[in-house]
């Protein structure tokens, strides 16, 4: 039975190298090439030129490498469970816990899969139906040039100095999900309680001068000279950065945000062992420092992958991370698909 997008998030938030080559037998076995998600942007960049070549040196096999939001990703493996359009996929933390009711993920391979033993217990799904490979920290992107006193707050964005040179992204991004929780909680709220930031945005609402459609799209505002200030993630900023564009990312008086991305082996894959080679890679230690290095500064979960001078900037390993502010997603997601059809309804610009 298809879903739509709108009844699957409405429906299902409330529930809740040391690659190892692949044996010969399994080339024959297997298509040599795989389908696998991952998120408009800076993580497409990273994934097209570290993940990639990585898998492919290990394992012989090529990867079809498409950009997609999570709860999208969801919505069209639900609509089509027989038959799969992905092998492999990354979600965030929210659209993977609501996603455990539709039984779409198969179990990971822990034989098949050995740099797992380098990755915390609690970062691997109980169940066994996937594993964290990264993470995100989220601040206030600004443009160093035009903006010459960093943002030290939240409440700099409803500054009249930043009238139309604000960026927002789309509600149904976790980005601006978990800002939109933050901002809730600052002011009393929760995420089972977003009026408060509802009321935030509107405020906001004079200095909006565009919404992006993913984090992807809001970085290239910046790019574009469109926007000068806005909420974003770190590997977005650093991407910007290594195309020389004048941002920088502030951390907030009340703390960083921190988001976690979980891969998936896909239920009814016809290419399995791959899959979990797929993620084996991106579990690497060789992977993980590379991502963390300049410039996605991508948070690892593996123990022996190296903190880069640039991503201490946030913070100095795994346990720090870990401390800053995050989501109770298990509360959001029941009303998130009545969140973002608010979101869509009143913030346009």
């Amino acid at each position: 039975m298809s879903l739509s997008r709108r009844t699957l998030l409405q429906a299902a938030a409330g529930f809740g190298a040391a690659q190892l080559p692949l044996h010969a037998s399994l080339a024959h076995a297997q298509s040599k090439t795989i389908s696998a998600t991952t998120y408009p942007g800076a993580w497409e960049s990273a994934h097209r030129s570290i993940l990639l070549p990585a898998f492919a040196k290990a394992t012989g096999a090529s990867t079809s490498l498409v950009s997609s939001l999570a709860v999208d990703t969801v919505s069209k493996i639900v609509a089509s469970k027989a038959n799969p359009p992905y092998d492999v996929v990354i979600l965030d933390e929210g659209p993977y816990l609501a996603a455990l009711s539709q039984d779409i993920f198969e179990k990971i391979p822990v034989d098949k899969m050995p740099n797992l033993k380098d990755v915390p217990p609690k970062l691997v799904d109980p169940r066994g139906l996937g594993v964290f490979v990264s993470g995100q920290i989220i601040g206030i992107a600004y443009n160093t040039e035009k903006i010459k006193n960093p943002p030290k707050n939240w409440n700099d964005l409803l500054k009249p100095e930043y009238k139309g040179r604000v960026g927002l992204a789309g509600m149904g991004s976790t980005l601006m999900s978990a800002w939109m929780v933050e901002i809730a909680r600052l002011n009393g709220g929760s995420e089972e309680n977003l009026e408060p930031a509802f009321q935030f945005v509107k405020k906001l609402l004079p200095n909006v001068s565009a919404v992006a459609s993913n984090p992807g799209s809001l970085a290239t505002l910046f790019q574009q000279g469109q926007i000068d200030i806005s909420v974003h993630y770190n590997n977005n900023v650093g991407d910007l950065q290594g195309k020389g564009v004048p941002v920088a990312l502030a951390r907030p008086e009340t703390g960083w945000i921190h988001i976690k991305s979980v891969m998936h082996i896909v239920k009814n894959t016809k290419n399995p062992d791959l899959a979990a080679a797929y993620i084996n890679a991106a579990l690497s230690p060789e992977v993980q420092t590379q991502m963390a290095a300049a410039p996605y500064f991508v948070a690892p979960v593996s123990s022996k992958a190296q903190f880069s001078p640039g991503l201490q900037a946030y913070a100095k390993n795994v346990a720090e991370i870990e401390a800053m502010n995050g989501v109770d997603w298990a509360k959001l997601n029941p009303r998130r698909g009545e969140y973002i059809d608010r979101f869509n309804r009143e913030v346009k610009v």
